[in-house]
C-alpha cells in the first residue's frame, strides 16, 4: 500500500501544477497577443492621423467645388426617393403568407425572415 502511495502522491501533485502552469503560460500568451495589437493599433492610428492631416493640406474647399463643377457632381436631395424594384402583387400575397404563419403557427422572427426570403 505505502509502495503504491509513494507513486501516486507524485503524480497527484504533478497533474495540478501542470494544469496551473499551463494556464499561467495561455495567460501571458495572451497578454503578448493584446499587447501587439494595442501597439498595432496605435501604429495604425498616427498613420491615419498623418494621411487626415497631409489631406486637409493639400486639398481645399475650393479644389472639392472645383471637381464637383467638372464632374457635374450633385448631392441627393432630401425629396429624391430611390426605388429599389417595382411592387407586384406576388409580394403582398408572400406577406400575406407569412402574417398567416405567423398568426397560426406562432412562428419566431427569425422563421418569418426565412420564409420571407424564400418567398423571394
Amino acid at each position: 500500500m505505502k509502495k503504491t502511495l509513494v507513486f501516486i502522491f507524485p503524480f497527484i501533485l504533478f497533474i495540478p501544477s501542470l494544469l496551473y502552469l499551463h494556464q499561467k503560460v495561455q495567460i501571458h500568451i495572451e497578454a503578448y497577443h493584446l499587447s501587439h495589437n494595442y501597439f498595432r493599433y496605435n501604429e495604425l492610428v498616427d498613420k491615419r492621423d498623418y494621411l487626415r492631416y497631409n489631406f486637409s493640406k493639400e486639398v481645399s474647399l475650393a479644389k472639392v467645388n472645383q471637381w464637383a463643377q467638372l464632374e457635374d457632381f450633385s448631392p441627393v436631395d432630401k425629396e429624391r426617393v430611390v426605388a429599389l424594384g417595382p411592387k407586384s402583387q406576388g409580394v403582398r400575397k408572400e406577406k400575406k403568407l407569412v402574417s398567416l404563419f405567423n398568426r397560426f403557427l406562432r412562428a419566431s422572427t427569425s422563421t418569418s425572415s426565412a420564409l420571407a426570403k424564400n418567398a423571394r
